[in-house]
């Protein structure tokens, strides 16, 4: 045998030895179960989605604004309006600009209009002008903001109307960051 087969039967079993080697820690480490994390429903469902309320600052003559959780469990857009009209209602009677009352209201969305019918009590509790348009304007602002309609038309207990107390509501109304 030549010394040029020899080396080449040495290298040859050399590299047959580290393959198994190589191939025995592979076979070892696919063995080993790792955990892979993935979202349970739960976790899915819990996702939060906010969006902002606006309401009237009367000290500063102006709307402020917070963020709220809306119902995880809505599925159309007027539901999901309703929670953020029910929501709204309840900051107001929070900040004492409206009594504790049950307020009813419609809205719906029709061509890119959003109806909002109101109960003529919202508004007529405002003192001024300038607190009814805040007012006003904390819905149209409120509802506005989370998309899917372009502008507000205020119906007064089923019906269009000119004016509850000071301001002429028979336009329709878009959003208006500046008040």
């Amino acid at each position: 045998m030549s010394h040029k087969l020899k080396i080449f039967l040495v290298i040859l079993i050399a590299l047959a030895i580290t393959t198994g080697v190589y191939s025995n820690k592979v076979n070892k480490i696919s063995e080993t179960v790792t955990n892979i994390s993935t979202p349970t429903l739960e976790t899915i469902q819990k996702t939060e989605i906010t969006t902002p309320i606006f309401f009237p600052n009367l000290k500063q003559g102006k709307l402020s604004k917070e963020d709220i959780i809306l119902n995880s469990n809505l599925s159309n857009k007027e539901d999901i309006l309703k929670d953020i009209i029910s929501q709204l209602l309840k900051k107001l009677e929070e900040k004492n600009i409206l009594k504790k009352e049950n307020f009813k209201y419609e809205v719906y969305i029709k061509n890119r209009t959003l109806y909002l019918d109101l109960d003529s009590k919202i508004l007529s509790s405002a003192k001024t002008p300038q607190e009814e348009l805040l007012l006003i304007y904390s819905f149209v602002n409120s509802l506005l903001t989370p998309g899917g309609a372009d502008h507000i038309v205020l119906l007064i207990n089923g019906s269009t109307t000119e004016k509850v107390n000071f301001i002429n509501i028979s336009k329709s109304y878009k959003l208006n960051s500046n008040i």
